[in-house]
């Protein structure tokens, strides 16, 4: 069957509708031809559903007793019906519902749009939805008529609807869990008395699945127990297993083979408290880190730790050991998250072979902010990240110094097969002799993650014998461009770094660049670089290797 006339959807839609259209070669000719008597009635509803109330349909009819048969209609659908006017109107509580005024004017339909019926039950079925997202269970339309005048190409649209109240959030029903429900109810974030609200619904999951307590959440409102218009939700919760153990091994260019092993118990008590613990060792640096974690009051937006750690480095320009103590307390505001804490740190290191004995109590504040589309192949990201510590002489600490550390990096798409990254890092140290701070509080540049085609932790200030003895300030910055290989998790890519760590009276950049490839596993990125450094008196070239995510 062949359908001239009207726009492709109008066309469309006899087609789908069209009883006719859907015979195979094979049907009786006898059926064909009732069917195509009848022709001019079979098209109203189609043409209706669209606005078109007074159609002129031409058709020819050709049959064959070898070669299939063929209809051809010819459609004017002549004027197409708009609407000249729209009133609704709810009463009840949703009448002053903010949300409700911005869903009207944004319903289909609007005066002056043609008639297309699907989107009238559209429009009547968003106003049912509207209700039951937002609490209103006792909505009903008491009115919702479509009044058209064909011979005008008018219509009219008249719904009356009654909210009835909106129902609130009846009390968090849980079943037996080895946590105290009054710290289940205050990570969820359900405040019983509140508006009720299907984000609400799903404010709570996400805050039950992302505590980390949990391996299942469904939640349940129990609409047919409402007391008093409150409406009770019940949690199906499954915990988590309380012991966790894993275990992990890699390799990177600045700290060769590297191994960890993590143990986590979730949920040392009813008050949700957490121990973690932590030993990753490498031929560079070794650390063994424990970490205790309580709640706060508001365990979504507070939690508190003690920390201790335990470290061990030893690269070309230094060697340090170190044990630190610290209490933190985290927060979130938004898409920031922080960090206001208090550090001991005893520590014995040596730079270009000179001893230093620390011990210092150093408040800081640390702020960070990371928004990612997807952490295995991030096509558009942010990270920022801002600390400040200091330490006073006399005050727990045997010098005194202000400190500030940044990071920044951006990902985003060109196009679909083409991305760029840059990073800026920087630091800024205040105070005393640089020599004064421990190696862990000085500054170098190089390696894998900074400037790439040098050593790590290879650039800094040098003595007049050459060797490095750290810097007060810090400034590197990265740019990497990758084009992806045709149907492949493959991308080729090329970079230049560039930067160093300095003191005040100077400062002099450093910049490798070259070549490298990138796949995009599941297990995360894993990153080849062929990196020439720009001063060839160091190296001739450098393979920097690295697994882990984007941001």
């Amino acid at each position: 069957m062949t359908v001239v006339g009207g726009d492709s959807e109008l066309q469309e839609n006899i087609r789908s509708q069209l009883l006719l259209a859907t015979l195979p070669c094979a049907t009786p000719q006898w059926k064909v031809k009732r069917l195509f008597k009848r022709v001019e009635k079979d098209l109203q509803p189609p043409l209706r559903a669209l606005g078109y109330y007074r159609p002129i349909v031409s058709k020819t009819l050709a049959l064959a007793t070898t070669a299939c048969w063929r209809v051809e209609l010819e459609v004017n659908p002549g004027v197409r019906t708009t609407i000249f006017r729209r009133e609704i109107t709810i009463s009840g509580e949703a009448a002053d519902d903010p949300l409700l005024a911005s869903l009207i004017t944004e319903l289909p339909l609007a005066e002056s749009r043609p008639l297309h019926h699907g989107r009238y039950e559209a429009l009547k079925q968003r106003l049912r939805d509207f209700a039951v997202e937002r609490g209103y269970f006792d909505f009903r339309l008491n009115l919702h008529q479509l009044r058209v005048d064909p011979d005008a190409a008018q219509a009219e649209i008249v719904i009356h609807g009654e909210s009835g109240p909106r129902y609130r959030f009846g009390e968090l029903q849980l079943p037996p869990l080895p946590l105290d429900e009054r710290f289940v109810i205050r990570l969820s974030g359900l405040e019983s008395g509140s508006f009720y609200s299907a984000t609400g619904i799903t404010t709570v999951d996400r805050n039950l699945s992302d505590s980390g307590y949990f391996q299942r959440v469904e939640l349940q409102p129990l609409r047919e127990k409402s007391v008093a218009g409150q409406v009770p939700i019940v949690a199906d919760l499954e915990m988590m297993p309380r012991h966790a153990w894993r275990f992990g091994l890699g390799y990177a260019t600045d700290t060769r083979l590297r191994s960890s092993i993590r143990y986590e118990n979730r949920y040392l008590n009813r008050r949700g408290e957490r121990l973690q613990a932590e030993l990753r060792y490498s031929a560079v640096t070794s650390t063994l880190t424990t970490e205790y974690l309580f709640p706060g009051s508001d365990p979504l937006r507070r939690q508190f730790s003690l920390e201790t750690t335990l470290n061990h480095e030893e690269n070309d320009s230094a060697e340090s050991d170190n044990l630190s103590l610290t209490l933190v307390r985290r927060g979130k505001r938004g898409r920031w998250s922080t960090r206001e804490f208090v550090e001991l740190l005893r520590e014995r290191s040596s730079v270009a072979g000179e001893r230093i004995d620390s011990s210092l109590l150093m408040p800081g504040l640390a702020l960070a902010y990371r928004r990612v589309d997807s952490p295995l192949l991030t096509r558009r990201g942010l990270l920022l990240s801002l600390e400040a510590r200091g330490a006073a002489e006399g005050a727990g600490s045997d010098t005194s110094f202000f400190q500030l550390r940044s990071q920044g990096k951006t990902i985003f798409h060109l196009t679909p097969k083409v991305r760029l990254s840059a990073r800026i890092d920087g630091g800024l140290t205040l105070g005393e002799r640089v020599e004064t701070l421990p190696a862990s509080l000085r500054f170098f540049a190089g390696g894998d993650n900074s400037v790439r085609g040098y050593p790590y932790k290879s650039l800094s200030p040098e003595r007049s014998d050459g060797q490095q003895i750290g810097g007060r300030h810090l400034l590197t910055l990265g740019f990497d461009y990758e084009i992806s290989l045709p149907k492949s998790a493959w991308w080729l890519a090329l970079f230049i770094d560039s930067g160093n760590a300095f003191d005040n009276d100077q400062f002099r950049w450093y910049t490798g660049y070259g070549p490298g490839v990138r796949w995009y596993s599941p297990l995360g990125r894993l990153r080849l670089d062929l990196a020439f450094p720009h001063e060839r008196d160091r190296d001739e070239w450098r393979l920097h290797f690295g697994l882990g995510i984007d941001l």
